[in-house]
């Protein structure tokens, strides 16, 4: 979500600075430009700098991201071959590459303006369609960043959305071009074809001894199985300690008293804030509102309405700051607060109905307390029960020993590969707390000590190496069946691009279309229209590729969508579009191109602003940060 956040909420502003920061690094590459120096930045764009928390979690997010596409977890050493570490520093270096050429051409943005975009913003309402103190406060800590910072962050997004306005704006859409590009996407082909099916290929007799031998060795990647290893691991967790914990009644109540806080019911009010950019802004408004003038006025005049104002019912925990909590909880039901500094700007408070305290009691919340205060006791403990592990393994002591003197289970799993499989790719049960386990084990050779690793439990696990089975080729006396298989099936497939071939020739030379088709007692069947990015369990891709690369009248052949036959096609007609210069497809399609010239502007402008300002990397702690040997 943060995100999306920080994004200007400008719509196609947005989707070209994603689409140009996602490629940076395919244009200028990242090892001309790594240099070595200190500190916790990993880049710096003349004077704006990308610090080491700001990289972290940005790539986590991409990480992330990419995870849900695929479907599973991805590593930091799948990041680092998809290159998506790459990928994230260039995305943040063209951003600052926009930020400094914010603050060389002088724009800024108000605290007026970034509080009320910050309120009216759609991320951070609420179920009921207004801002919600409580999401945003879930969303920075989720984030790890504080408010300032937040702000500050929106401030400059605001900042870059004027500067590529400003630079892509009233851009022109030669005609002629848009033609060009509506002709190739909306092009219009029929054609015949026939399918033409395996068994035209004729029946596959087995190869002898020779070229079996010599298609095997040929392919003989195709049936090595991969290298396995057999690991066992041991988990400590805060819940391991926790059941040997035995904790007074004295104690536990002494610890309620300290926390009582925490589990008392707090003063709830309904609060309605009015934020404004000066505390001159702010005093006048107050003036009108004691005269007895309404508030619907004074907030339609800065542009908000009374939903975008109305905080609900809150605690004064869940006020953006102190300074703002004390205002709105030092008046009375009815009454508004003088103006008062908070992270947005100059805001009055208005106080409705109240709700009082309630306070709690040890009866109630003792189990709660009880396990709360276990997991403490226990998470202050477990680095020292890390360290007498630790400690024992040092001296020479086996796992198996330490796991049953700390009463640990150690699980053992054998045979699994680098990507969590058996031999036969069968999936293997892992879990899903104990993060980098197999790139861990397949890091580290047989009776190598691993250092402890951290669960997502905050607690810690040991990783050892038993046994290591190499990659190896299968005889092929164990898989003759499958080489013959195989060999079969390409023959086949060769056999039949062959025929294809040559009745390609023949339609190309003149013969009819039915003529062939008759020959293999078939109809030629019609294809009434076909768009250039069409695909069906018929037409593959690359079959509709060959169509629209292929002539008027002339014969050329594909891959069925599914199965093994081949299509045998003729192009029978190509229909051009025709749209009328004010018709919504036309305006679809200038829109696109406007879009990609937008691109192209904003992609030049940053580059060479990235060369006027200079960018340097710290080459040392990018490469600390996503070395798999660290990954965390």
């Amino acid at each position: 979500m943060l995100d999306s956040l920080r994004r200007s909420a400008s719509g196609w502003v947005a989707k070209l600075l994603i689409g140009l920061l996602a490629v940076s690094f395919a244009v200028w590459g990242i090892a001309d430009i790594f240099t070595g120096f200190g500190g916790d930045t990993v880049a710096t764009v003349g004077d704006e700098e990308i610090d080491a928390v700001s990289y972290e979690r940005e790539l986590r997010v991409e990480m992330d991201r990419f995870s849900q596409r695929l479907g599973q977890p991805v590593a930091l050493a799948d990041a680092r071959r998809f290159g998506i570490d790459r990928a994230t520093l260039g995305r943040l270096i063209n951003v600052a590459a926009l930020d400094g050429a914010t603050k060389d051409m002088g724009l800024a943005v108000g605290d007026e303006a970034v509080g009320q975009a910050i309120v009216t913003d759609p991320n951070l309402q609420g179920g009921f369609g207004r801002f919600d103190r409580e999401l945003f406060r879930q969303t920075l800590r989720a984030n790890g960043i504080d408010e300032e910072r937040f702000v500050e962050q929106r401030r400059k997004a605001m900042a870059r959305d004027q500067l590529v306005s400003a630079l892509t704006l009233g851009v022109a859409t030669p005609e002629a071009l848009v033609k060009v590009v509506a002709n190739y996407q909306e092009e219009i082909r029929t054609a015949g074809y026939i399918i033409l099916p395996p068994s035209l290929a004729g029946k596959i007799d087995d190869p002898d001894a020779e070229t079996l031998q010599s298609f095997y060795e040929a392919g003989a990647s195709a049936f090595t199985l991969p290298e396995t290893r057999d690991i066992s691991f041991m988990v400590l967790e805060p819940e391991h300690i926790t059941q040997t914990m035995t904790i007074s009644e004295d104690d536990l109540r002494a610890a309620y008293e300290q926390r009582r806080g925490d589990y008392d019911v707090p003063e709830r009010r309904e609060v309605q804030q009015i934020t404004f950019g000066t505390e001159e802004a702010a005093n006048e408004a107050l003036a009108k509102l004691r005269a007895g003038a309404a508030a619907d006025i004074i907030v339609k005049e800065i542009g908000l309405t009374m939903e975008d104002v109305d905080l609900g019912t809150v605690s004064r925990g869940e006020m953006l700051s102190p300074e703002l909590a004390d205002a709105a909880f030092s008046i009375e039901s009815g009454a508004w607060s003088a103006p008062v500094k908070g992270p947005l700007g100059w805001s009055i408070f208005h106080v409705g109905a109240i709700a009082e305290a309630k306070p709690s009691t040890y009866e109630e919340v003792r189990d709660k307390l009880r396990r709360t205060v276990e997991l403490e006791m226990a998470q202050e403990q477990i680095y020292d029960i890390q360290n007498s592990i630790e400690d024992a393994r040092a001296g020479g002591e086996p796992l198996e020993s330490i796991a049953t003197r700390y009463n640990l289970n150690l699980r053992q799993i054998g045979g699994v590969t680098s990507d969590g499989k058996t031999r036969l790719g069968d999936p293997v049960e892992l879990p899903e707390s104990l993060p980098g386990l197999i790139e861990t084990a397949y890091a580290n050779g047989a009776g190598e000590q691993i250092p402890p690793l951290a669960t997502t439990g905050q607690g810690y696990y040991w990783v050892q190496v038993d046994a290591v089975t190499p990659a190896a080729v299968q005889p092929l006396e164990e898989v003759r069946d499958r080489v013959v298989s195989i060999w079969k099936q390409r023959e086949s497939a060769s056999r039949l691009q062959a025929l294809a071939e040559k009745l390609v020739e023949r339609g190309n030379a003149g013969e009819s279309f039915e003529k062939i088709a008759a020959e293999y007692d078939r109809s030629v069947l019609a294809m009434p229209g076909i768009q250039r990015n069409a695909q069906s369990d018929t037409f593959s891709r690359p079959a509709v590729a060959r169509l629209f690369a292929t002539p008027e009248g002339g014969f050329t052949f594909g891959p069925v969508g599914v199965g093994e036959s081949l299509l045998l096609m003729q192009v029978r007609e190509i229909r051009e579009p025709s749209f009328e210069k004010g018709s919504g497809k036309y305006a679809e399609i200038e829109k696109s191109v406007r879009d990609s010239i937008q691109a192209d502007i904003l992609q030049s402008f940053v580059f060479g602003y990235q060369t006027e300002l200079g960018v340097e990397v710290n080459s040392v702690l990018y490469e600390q940060m996503t070395s798999t040997d660290t990954a965390r």
